[in-house]
């Protein structure tokens, strides 16, 4: 497993959608953690974003812009920690490619940093959580010696924490 704090740490980072389930509060916070330089930009204004944005008081790292996304914080950094609500599509994914910053989401940047994990990704439009859901049980299951971990769309669960 490569080192995730030395990979993170001081990188200048766009997070791209914080959002109220706690995905990307979870990975937020564990970014500024690891001493990432971060700036999160999510439509929602602040007053929305209470919930989450109690969750991060503490942390000094971390820049907010509320209410709307500038085309300016796409230009410059390490990378862009897309949302998942954020389509692939969208004007600052664009500009962020545009000036060679990368674009990554949580799982990617997981499996780039734990690259012999194994890992099962589930996609599609209906059930997704049910069929992650069933498939961590039985694996938790049959494997019980072995340590199975549960992440991805779903409510209040962050994959980049589970580097640790």
């Amino acid at each position: 497993m490569i080192n995730y704090r030395s990979f993170f740490k001081n990188k200048k980072i766009t997070i791209l959608g914080l959002g109220l389930l706690g995905r990307g509060v979870g990975d937020a916070e564990f970014l500024a953690e690891c001493g990432a330089d971060l700036l999160v930009t999510d439509l929602k204004s602040a007053k929305e974003l209470a919930p989450s944005l109690a969750k991060l008081s503490e942390y000094k790292n971390i820049t907010y812009v509320f209410g709307e996304h500038r085309l300016e914080d796409f230009r410059t950094g390490d990378f862009v920690l897309k949302g998942a609500g954020v389509p692939l599509d969208s004007i600052y994914v664009a500009e962020a490619r545009k000036h060679g910053i990368p674009i990554e989401m949580d799982a990617s940047l997981f499996c780039k940093l734990a690259p012999d994990v194994v890992t099962i990704g589930i996609t599609g439009t209906r059930g997704k959580t049910t069929t992650t859901t069933l498939i961590y049980e039985i694996a938790r299951e049959h494997f019980k010696k072995q340590k199975v971990l549960l992440a991805g769309n779903i409510r209040n669960t962050a994959t980049l924490p589970l580097l640790k």
